[in-house]
């Protein structure tokens, strides 16, 4: 090799270390401190009653009523409508009731255990 291309990766070399040098100084620095967060002030009633309530997710709105039972159910004997209760499913299952008003007085031949989601075969 010539002297000129010898010369010129040597200036190449030492310029990639020096930059390799002040990146790993840099990088190796601790963190600094974080900044003091103040508490958020509690607004007044006047300021509370002129805020608009909050919008229910875009989630909430894909959910489906879903009727399961709150407590177990013996066998024959009738369902009240303290047995029953409303979760809100993203997938209501085939053949599930939505409303509580279509179960109650009905009775099944079998013991029906809580959490259970009843449907038309129950």
């Amino acid at each position: 090799m010539s002297s000129r291309i010898t010369m010129v990766l040597a200036v190449l070399f030492l310029l990639g270390a020096l930059i390799a040098g002040y990146l790993g100084i840099a990088v190796s620095k601790p963190a600094e401190a974080p900044a003091v967060v103040t508490p958020p002030t509690v607004p007044d009633a006047t300021e509370i009653s002129t805020q608009t309530p909050p919008t229910p997710p875009v989630e909430d709105a894909l959910r489906h009523n879903v009727v399961v039972l709150a407590r177990d159910v013996p066998a024959y004997t009738p369902i009240t409508a303290e047995d029953l209760t409303v979760e809100r499913l993203k997938v209501a299952p085939p053949g599930s009731f939505e409303h509580i008003d279509k179960l109650v007085g009905r009775s099944s031949w079998r013991t029906l255990t809580a959490g259970t989601w009843l449907s038309e075969q129950f």
